[in-house]
């Protein structure tokens, strides 16, 4: 059955919505009533001043071009944007901040969780369940995969919407005029791909006579992704869970674990490794690439491909060049590293007390629904303004020049965005590795649907997981030592807690049965 907004006024309800070129409201479910679309609360007097709305972030800031386009939404929609984003390297500082609102009843009207605070938040009554205003916002709702908002439930209710995941970039590259000079194949196994790193090392690949240059380059342990792959192992800075067997498991105990880190080992005792892969913040182990001064670097496909970047490697040297490869195959098979599939960004929530104020929660879901999906909303937070930044014929947008000035306005994605044509459109010479980086093979993991037991402090966990993997691979521990680290996490950190969180987690969202 639908019912048209006509006819629910006649019946004497007082109802404000805001319509997205939609006349009516979906209130079956084959055939039978349904309590899917909530009914809003009845709503004061019409005003014309715009409704203010605050939101909070953590992140880095606003630019200036940020603050136009968020300005020009809040102007389409009548809202008036307290738009605050908590610039802090410490997530902590965010998420402390908003548990001290939250318990104070101060929240914002819109805000962004972790997966503990949603669990937390919601076991309190403290945020707005959305599975009932779903139906008020239909761009969300065809733009949003059942797999997206499972990532937003707790107990089947949609607490949260959470930020749709973005598509892989990393992946190994490689100096193929080096190759060329040392007569070395495209390496296609982890031995190949091991004997190329050492002779971009070893047998001075630019040619300048000496021994300066390194084999791989990376930021992190994460350098090491495709060598963990190639033994099956998903590896993390700290573990990951993954499936196995039907049943929730940690990587970092499996033994394929220890076989990986054997032979990761070995390869760093060579002396190929750039000894500042621990070190390497933003774009330097990029740059060290593009210098000349290292051969094989995983990172993501836009550190080196980019057009000026590709710019920077040939102005050291105009015959180098670059290609992308295939993770290396080993004993497991090829896999570029793990892709945590439950991943997400952040999750937006809205406190159970904005339903007291229903114009501005007709507001908040307005906005959502309108940078979400294919149209204008979208369009802003991706592509910037019409005329300003792109221009748009049919569906094809046309960046102008002044699209560079936005970076790329990532703070203003809250529902994330369209994410192939986003990237086909600002890197449309880069499509080939788009493509190449989406279709690789990943080893899939869920760490985001684990909460952290109660009681039991995980940073402290990870941080005991990472300073121990680095050890064993920089030769500071003996890899034969594996099992009395198994034992430490299961007797000091209490790992058993944490992989009965995750059968739970799989279990409730169809993963094992």
């Amino acid at each position: 059955m639908k019912v048209s907004l006509t006819s629910i006024a006649v019946i004497g309800l007082s109802i404000s919505i805001l319509l997205s070129g939609c006349g009516k409201t979906e209130t079956t479910d084959g055939g039978k009533a349904t309590s899917a679309s909530a009914t809003l609360p009845a709503a004061s007097a019409k005003s014309t001043a715009p409704v203010k709305l605050s939101v909070l972030i953590g992140g880095t800031g606003l630019s200036d071009v940020d603050k136009r386009i968020q300005a020009e939404i809040g102007k389409k929609l009548g809202v008036d944007f307290d738009f605050n984003v908590m610039q802090t390297g410490n997530n902590n500082e965010y998420a402390n901040q908003i548990n001290v609102r939250v318990a104070a009843g101060n929240a914002p009207d819109i805000f962004t969780v972790s997966n503990d605070q949603m669990q937390q938040f919601s076991k309190q009554g403290a945020i707005l369940d959305l599975t009932n205003y779903l139906d008020k916002m239909p761009n969300v709702k065809k733009a949003y995969s059942e797999a997206d908002l499972t990532k937003g439930k707790v107990d089947g209710k949609l607490m949260t919407l959470p930020k749709r995941a973005a598509v892989p970039y990393r992946m190994v590259m490689l100096r193929k005029d080096w190759l060329d000079k040392l007569n070395l194949p495209v390496p296609t196994t982890l031995d190949e791909l091991a004997t190329v790193i050492k002779a971009f090392h070893d047998k001075d690949p630019d040619g300048n006579g000496k021994q300066d240059t390194y084999g791989l380059t990376g930021t992190g342990l994460d350098v090491f992704a495709p060598f963990f792959g190639a033994f099956g192992a998903a590896f993390g800075s700290e573990g990951n869970f993954t499936i196995k067997d039907n049943k929730a498991v940690y990587s970092s105990t499996q033994p394929e674990m220890k076989q990986a880190l054997t032979y990761i080992n070995s390869l760093y005792a060579s002396g190929a490794i750039d000894p500042d892969i621990l070190t390497n913040k933003g774009n330097a182990a990029a740059t060290k690439a593009q210098k000349g001064q290292v051969g094989v670097i995983y990172a993501n496909w836009s550190d080196m491909f980019k057009d000026e970047f590709v710019k920077l490697t040939t102005d050291t040297n105009p015959n180098a060049k670059f290609i992308a490869i295939e993770p290396p195959t080993g004993p497991a098979g090829k896999f570029n590293g793990a892709f945590d599939y439950s991943a997400t960004d952040w999750r937006i929530a809205l406190p159970k007390a904005i339903e007291k104020t229903p114009e501005k929660l007709e507001k908040a879901l307005a906005y959502l629904d309108y940078i979400t999906g294919a149209g204008e909303g979208q369009n802003m937070v991706m592509f910037g303004l019409e005329g300003t930044h792109y221009t748009k014929e049919g569906s094809v947008i046309t960046p102008l020049p002044a699209m560079s000035e936005l970076g790329s306005t990532y703070q203003l994605q809250l529902t994330g965005r369209d994410e192939l044509p986003y990237l086909y459109t600002k890197f449309a010479k880069q499509k080939a590795y788009i493509d190449f980086a989406i279709n690789l093979p990943y080893i899939k993991v869920y760490n985001n649907f684990v909460k952290t037991p109660e009681g039991l402090n995980k940073s402290d966990k990870d941080r005991f997981e990472n300073e121990e993997f680095i050890k064993f691979i920089y030769g500071k521990r003996p890899v034969d030592q594996f099992d009395d680290f198994v034992k430490t996490l299961n007797t000091t950190y209490q790992l058993q807690k944490y992989v009965d969180e995750a059968e739970k987690a799989f279990k409730e969202k169809g993963l094992i049965k």
